[in-house]
């Protein structure tokens, strides 16, 4: 089937040569200054588009324009592939396992191509409670204090934070957060000792998985007489 495209409409040259002359004066010495040179070879006014070469579809569309465009953005990142990454070699450092003193653990996610995504600031901690220096009173009353951030399957402590359009204030805002709750869980733990942990927002990873009894499976031999 054969589809047939309207050329739209092009403005009078009355109405150009209206639009040119209201033009601030200050505009229109510049734009003759910067004059082009048209198929006559003489310099004409840049917005004078009344004497422009009639289009002869010799030149991209805007989709083909756009296409380059992402091709041109693929070879960047493929010439900082090869020329720029391979110098990262000279400041490479060999692994070390964390230590027992270094519990705490930072996640933080970059979005190739895009700088300036919202998600990008955000900054995640996560804390085994079992490396927290605290009693069984002061966890206990430092888990209350945390409520649905606590994980009891994983046994760890989730808390994230984008507050702030700087990434490294986020992560002062997680650091300065769990030392105020380290600091006020160990200020009179025994009051807080017969509360009970509220973990119904872990209810659906708590419940436990039913299996088939293995005392129920039919035993091989009689499988293969009935059979």
């Amino acid at each position: 089937m054969l589809r047939t495209f309207s050329r739209p409409a092009v403005a009078s040259t009355k109405a150009v040569r209206t639009f040119l002359t209201s033009l601030p004066a200050s505009d229109r010495p510049r734009s003759k200054a910067l004059g082009a040179v048209r198929g006559t070879g003489q310099s004409q006014d840049m917005l004078d588009i009344t004497n422009l070469e009639e289009f002869a579809f010799d030149d991209s569309t805007t989709i083909g324009y756009d296409h380059l465009e992402a091709q041109k953005e693929v070879r960047k990142y493929l010439r900082i592939a090869k020329y720029e990454i391979p110098k990262l070699k000279a400041f490479a450092k060999p692994f070390q396992p964390p230590t027992k003193t270094e519990i705490l653990k930072f996640r933080t996610t970059t979005y190739l191509g895009e700088p300036n995504h919202p998600a990008a600031p955000k900054v995640v901690l996560t804390i085994q409670t079992k490396s927290l220096p605290l009693t069984n009173p002061e966890l206990h009353k430092f888990l209350l204090l945390v409520g649905p951030r606590y994980d009891p399957v994983r046994e760890e402590i989730k808390m994230s934070c984008e507050k702030f359009q700087d990434r490294s204030q986020n992560f002062k805002w997680l650091s300065d957060t769990l030392d105020k709750l380290l600091e006020e869980s160990k200020k009179d733990p025994e009051a807080m000792q017969e509360l009970p942990l509220d973990l119904r927002h872990a209810a659906k990873n708590m419940k436990p998985k039913v299996r088939f009894p293995k005392e129920w499976n039919r035993p091989a031999k009689a499988a293969a007489t009935n059979a």
